[in-house]
């Protein structure tokens, strides 16, 4: 799967740049449009996702996933409405990117449901990714060490660490599983902006994101 890999200390300053831009240009920021293959509305009667249960009316499209592949977000609730709201949403986000990996079906909504903007984007080239070479993921896939943010305007932050050592792309046609051995890149950092207003169908959807392997940090 393609990643971005800036710098550690450049994506937090990106992420926190980010933020500040949020806060102070409120929640102006639109959908993206145009992006060949992604749905251009995002679905608002799609059946409720068993996995995702925030306490609101939100009708919200599946994102469970394969019985070979299992994500496993170890983030226990804040008691904060709003920071518990973005832990899910950004959790369902990135179960919507690997489930449209996994279906091999770029027009998913999922994904869409979950994200504009760059996050729409990343999401749409992650998945196209995949589709193009004939991968699917495989394996357990687990996150943790999350923490949100939620600034006035309509903007949040969310920052979390992934151990990818055990999950593996599989050939679509074959079955064949491609395993890797574990090394520094297995842990990675994303930042998240996300952004809840007029045009996010009552969910917080990811806004950008950013991406650093091999970081330090998430390791242990």
């Amino acid at each position: 799967m393609t990643r971005s890999t800036p710098p550690i200390a450049a994506a937090l300053a990106t992420a926190t740049a980010l933020a500040l831009a949020l806060t102070a240009c409120g929640s102006d920021a639109k959908p993206s449009e145009g992006i060949s293959g992604v749905p251009t509305t995002a679905p608002t009667t799609a059946p409720t996702t068993p996995s995702a249960s925030p306490a609101d009316s939100v009708k919200r499209p599946p994102t469970d996933l394969p019985s070979d592949l299992k994500m496993v977000f170890t983030w226990p609730k804040t008691g904060d409405a709003a920071r518990d709201s973005v832990l899910n949403d950004g959790e369902q986000y990135m179960r919507a990117i690997k489930r449209a990996s996994a279906k091999d079906d770029l027009k998913d909504p999922a994904y869409a449901f979950y994200s504009r903007n760059d996050g729409l984007a990343y999401a749409h080239n992650q998945i196209k990714a995949n589709i193009d070479g004939g991968w699917a993921p495989t394996g357990d896939d687990r996150y943790y060490e999350a923490k949100a943010d939620v600034f006035k305007a309509g903007s949040a932050t969310l920052t979390f660490c992934r151990d990818q050592s055990k999950v593996f792309s599989k050939k679509v046609k074959t079955g064949e599983v491609l395993r890797t051995p574990a090394d520094d890149k297995s842990y990675v950092l994303y930042n998240l902006l996300l952004v809840k207003d007029g045009s996010s169908n009552g969910v917080w959807q990811t806004s950008k994101i950013t991406v650093v392997e091999g970081a330090a940090q998430c390791k242990g």
